[in-house]
């Protein structure tokens, strides 16, 4: 989903994290997703393809001369140059570099040890400090060494020195725009002629005017096919001021101290949305409603939630809820919109808790419409949801899965709503599942300590089914089982040991619906597969050698059960993010077939072919069809109590392990096991040690089955391993 990721290593200034993490989303949301990324990950994940810019904040200075950066692992390094190599970019703050030639002394490091750099420099690579964090172009033998201000410049509030920064160059027909920065700012420094004939390698972005001339302010260089750029302002002493002439179509009226930072993401090929465009920085009121079909649903719910259908504050651990009455809310969210008067949460996205929820009351089957939820059509939503249960089969005289619904434009997040709210979540009756919708999230979550960002075009939404039956003596056994075809079967109730599938079945629901005409089709959804336990991937190639396809996530779930009193009942709350209608840099269903994913740093927009061949695509459509396939095997899932076995066959056919070979770290010492499939009893991964195990030739270390929790392990698809997972 990332596709700006921000280094938080122990390198990098706490206060630079917080700032940059900040600016960026001012500036770049909605149209890009911005995440902290720690070393571990950089060194074990897959990230390079989703990855658009690796931005680094200001660094400490470490025990390099003259400023250089020290103490980037070398294998760390390695990976930034490759990802460079390959096309990537890298954008460098609060920093300035040193340029040379050759490879002695600082060159590389820590490339050293690689072999493709070895091959392309000779021997000037084993010279080559590996404490020291550089660039290396291999055509030119340019290197070129980040440079910050010593760590006591960077802490010295007392530093009041103001320089004028003027954009060089630039975009055609766009006027240069002028900035003030404070504070002490790194030099660049050029050695052995650097500077000289190579135009094309380097380009000057900015610059600032000063007494004794101009210097440059930021510097963008090629390496390889990628490009590295180094903006030298400090981000924390950006001045309010600003040129009264500077009105270049880059200002941003709500942040114009950034005009110069938003400038040079624009020259690195970043598109930050139009200042018109709206923020999605601060939460929007939502809205309750339910399909006409079934106009009481929504008094329902309120009547259980307040007592009243007409309004009022119903307050929680997590979020108070402001109900307001139909005509009162519009005006609410109609005022919001005009003037832009958004509910302030935490300026870091990632960190977001918004407090209060304003909810409109949509009464007796009331659908809003088009004008005033722009992103999400609700009237052509639920036409498409009639459709897709009565192609399913569903029953009509039942609350269906997302009849009754919340949707904001811009939420926190879609699944915190449920179960981080355990009054809420208690409050709500039991025979009515509901639906959390958001277009944006600001504090979306992920499995584990994750969180999930959203881009425009992922469509994110969690759904809670309330109070379900864990044993025959739960008193709401009889209200779920009216409501289930499947009601004549014993027993009627789900067991605890059985809830882990909920996320295969439900996993499994949103894969077969990716194949149905209304979304991908046969053909094209045939390459939307499955990743133990619960992420949804695009899988090009042989579908009988699964482990030799390019793959690249465009989804995942997370479910989420909170205990009722006593343990006879659960309510189960599914959460899910699939990026439908994502754009460049992202992957989505819009563009499976094509582009391939082998050129993940130049793939164009979406050609035109592809806008052919799925214009039928739409995010109201994919989420009805996803709904009605998952509600039908739900009322099979629930009347069997809970047996997966049914759907065992179809699981293991959509997803990418069958008769795989992985690396098993969770056991000491680690060892060589082959997939086997998911326990039917306890939906573990079962596992099968090989009998050539690395430095045991001809016998198993460990004899039998290994079987894993996908509570407590990690499957890293791309390198073939299985770890614990990580806090």
């Amino acid at each position: 989903m990332v596709n700006l990721l921000v280094y938080s290593g122990p390198e990098v200034l706490p206060s630079a994290l917080r700032t940059t993490l900040s600016h960026l989303a001012r500036i770049l949301l909605p149209n890009y997703t911005i995440q902290p990324i720690s070393v571990s990950v950089l060194l074990s994940q897959p990230w390079t393809a989703n990855c658009q810019v690796l931005i680094f904040p200001a660094l400490k200075s470490g025990t390099g001369s003259a400023g250089i950066f020290a103490g980037i692992p070398p294998r760390l390094n390695g990976v930034i140059n490759d990802f460079l190599e390959g096309g990537g970019q890298v954008l460098l703050l609060n920093a300035a570099g040193r340029i040379t030639r050759g490879f002695g002394g600082r060159g590389l490091g820590g490339m050293g040890g690689m072999g493709s750099f070895n091959g392309a420099f000779g021997n000037n690579a084993s010279n080559i400090d590996s404490d020291t964090f550089a660039f290396a172009d291999r055509t030119t033998g340019l290197t070129i060494s980040p440079i910050s201000l010593p760590e006591s410049s960077q802490k010295n509030s007392k530093d009041q020195t103001t320089r004028r920064i003027r954009s060089e160059g630039g975009l055609s027909g766009v006027e240069p725009v002028e900035g003030i920065v404070e504070g002490g700012m790194p030099q660049f420094e050029f050695a052995n002629g650097v500077g000289a004939g190579l135009p094309n390698k380097m380009e000057v972005l900015a610059e600032t005017m000063e007494q004794d001339g101009s210097h440059i302010a930021a510097l963008k260089c090629q390496i390889g096919s990628g490009f590295v750029t180094f903006w030298a302002p400090n981000l924390e002493n950006l001045s309010e001021e600003n040129s009264p002439s500077s009105t270049s179509t880059f200002s941003d009226p709500s942040s114009s101290r950034l005009i110069l930072l938003r400038y040079v993401l624009s020259r690195i090929g970043l598109k930050p949305p139009n200042s018109t465009a709206g923020s999605v920085s601060r939460l929007l009121p939502q809205f309750l409603l339910s399909t006409p079909d079934k106009p009481g649903l929504v008094e329902t719910v309120v009547h259980g939630l307040l007592g009243s259908v007409h309004g009022g504050v119903f307050q929680d651990t997590h979020n108070t809820f402001d109900f307001y009455e139909y005509d009162e809310g519009l005006r609410i969210l109609r005022q919001m919109k005009t003037h832009n008067h958004f509910e302030s949460v935490d300026d870091d996205p990632s960190h977001a808790h918004p407090s209060t929820s304003h909810i409109t009351i949509c009464p007796n089957g009331t659908v809003p419409s088009v004008d005033d939820t722009p992103l999400f059509d609700l009237s052509t939503y639920f036409n498409l949801l009639r459709e897709a249960r009565a192609r399913d089969e569903c029953r009509r005289d039942v609350s269906g899965f997302g009849e009754t619904l919340f949707y904001g434009q811009v939420v926190g997040s879609t699944q915190s709503m449920f179960d981080k709210n355990p009054r809420f979540l208690s409050s709500l009756v039991p025979s009515i599942p509901i639906l959390s919708l958001g277009s944006h999230q600001l504090a979306g979550r992920g499995r584990g300590a994750n969180a999930w960002i959203s881009p425009s075009g992922c469509l994110q939404f969690s759904l809670c089914i309330p109070k379900v039956p864990l044993s025959p003596h739960s008193p709401y056994i009889n209200t779920i089982c009216s409501s289930s075809s499947f009601s004549s079967l014993t027993p009627s109730y789900i067991p605890p040991s059985k809830l882990v599938f909920i996320q295969y079945l439900f996993a499994l629901a949103v894969v077969e619906a990716c194949s149905h005409p209304s979304i991908l089709g046969s053909t094209l959804g045939a390459n939307v597969r499955l990743k133990w336990p619960n992420d949804i991937y695009v899988c090009y190639g042989n579908p009988s050698r699964p482990e030799r396809a390019e793959k690249i996530k465009i989804g995942g779930i997370l479910v989420s059960t909170s205990f009722a009193p006593g343990g006879h009942e659960a309510s189960v709350v599914i959460g899910c993010g699939l990026n439908v209608l994502c754009r460049h840099p992202l992957f989505s269903l819009m563009r499976v077939g094509k582009p391939t994913l082998s050129t993940p740093y130049r793939d164009p927009c979406c050609p035109t072919s592809m806008k052919d061949e799925l214009g039928h695509l739409s995010m109201e459509g994919t989420l009805a069809t996803i709904l009605a396939r998952f509600e039908k095997m739900w009322e099979e899932f629930l009347g069997s109590g809970g047996s997966f076995e049914r759907w065992m066959g179809r699981y293991q056919d959509k997803w990418l392990h069958s008769d795989q070979l992985v690396r098993l770290t969770t056991v000491d010492p680690p060892m060589m096991v082959r997939i086997c499939g998911i326990t039917p009893d306890h939906g573990l991964l079962r596992t099968l040690p090989e009998r050539n195990q690395p430095g045991h030739p001809g016998r198993a270390i460990q004899e039998g089955f290994i079987d894993l929790q996908p509570d407590g392990n990690s499957f890293d698809l791309m390198a073939g391993l299985i770890k614990v997972k990580g806090p």
